[in-house]
């Protein structure tokens, strides 16, 4: 799994015209090529992802944007309270945004994640590892 800085593995992908123009649009703005927004983004989903497959110690935030019932999210916090540490509610506008900070077993961690994409309907929800080995195992620093 380790590669070296400069070497790549090109592969093919298929992604919706919409989405392939917004890329053409960013990456010209930026002044970067496809690929490197591309393997950024990629990059980015396995670190906030790895901790549903790999069996390890995790510490994280859990961000919840959107509109939700107070109740129904009080009640999951309660359930988890083995891995959330805090949690502070706020609002920009008339957005409702969560940050509940985690840490423990990934398998907890991931069941958390799933607990709230299935009680918190209209949410974007989004875990943000804080510090992880599979970072140095799997070689997906933001300098590779």
């Amino acid at each position: 799994m380790n590669r070296s800085r400069t070497e790549k593995r090109r592969f093919g992908i298929s992604i919706t015209a919409n989405v392939a123009n917004v890329l053409d649009e960013l990456a010209s703005k930026l002044g970067v090529d496809r690929s490197s927004i591309i393997e950024k983004a990629v990059r980015n989903f396995l670190l906030d992802h790895m901790h549903y497959v790999v069996p390890h110690e995790c510490k994280g935030l859990m961000v919840l944007t959107g509109s939700y019932g107070r109740d129904d999210l009080l009640k999951v916090i309660e359930s988890f309270r083995d891995v959330i540490h805090s949690y502070i509610h706020m609002h920009v506008g008339d957005m409702c945004i969560e940050i509940i900070v985690v840490s423990g077993i990934s398998s907890r961690i991931a069941e958390l994640h799933s607990t709230l994409e299935s009680s918190m309907k209209g949410c974007i929800i989004r875990y943000i590892p804080l510090l992880h080995t599979l970072i140095t195992k799997y070689n997906l620093s933001n300098n590779s």
